[in-house]
């Protein structure tokens, strides 16, 4: 069983993801989590800092699953398969992830520079494994965020519209949606 802490940031999570923001109260995730609502107190100052912890803590999540076995001595497109593959497989896997970012996005606690720093603390190996792609004139002469938008981030939609029902996905079209991505960062 995991920690308290770690109990409500996973039900604050999956209320966002099901309710939105506006959906969401201390009450319903100390519900959710099992626990007293004052006990939430005890981790968090309030609802904000609690939101702000579990978007941090799963940006922190991602790009330790996006990273795993990524062998930067591989060549560029080995390296991009195991990106590519852990993107697929944790957002498949963390549908609650995906649409907690969608809501936060869209909220008021949303802030661009926050956002920017928080990117390069987490996923600057991501962004540095773009940019070498760049410079070595294998892929195109982008910045390395958009080659990473339209390598990983299109999966966030796909994996959305899966979880939704709207899209099957399944192993007999991972190696074509893969291929499609990266033929689109590939300088021609």
């Amino acid at each position: 069983m995991t920690n308290k802490r770690e109990r409500i940031l996973n039900a604050a999570e999956h209320l966002i993801a099901t309710l939105g923001f506006q959906g969401m109260s201390m009450q319903l995730v100390a519900r959710e989590a099992g626990v007293a609502t004052g006990t939430i107190y005890r981790y968090f100052k309030d609802k904000e800092s609690l939101l702000r912890c579990v978007h941090e803590e799963r940006l922190q999540e991602v790009s330790l699953a996006l990273l795993s076995n990524v062998d930067t001595h591989n060549p560029c497109f080995e390296q991009f398969r195991v990106l590519w593959q852990n993107c697929l497989h944790y957002l498949l896997s963390n549908s609650d992830c995906l649409l907690y970012r969608v809501q936060y996005e869209a909220s008021p606690l949303f802030n661009r520079e926050e956002e920017e720093r928080m990117d390069e603390r987490y996923f600057k190996p991501v962004f540095e494994f773009f940019e070498h792609g760049r410079e070595l004139g294998l892929f195109r002469d982008l910045p390395a965020p958009l080659l990473g938008f339209l390598a990983l981030e299109n999966l966030m939609l796909l994996t959305q519209k899966h979880a939704r029902g709207c899209i099957q996905l399944n192993e007999a079209v991972f190696d074509e949606l893969m291929d499609a991505a990266w033929n689109a960062i590939l300088k021609r």
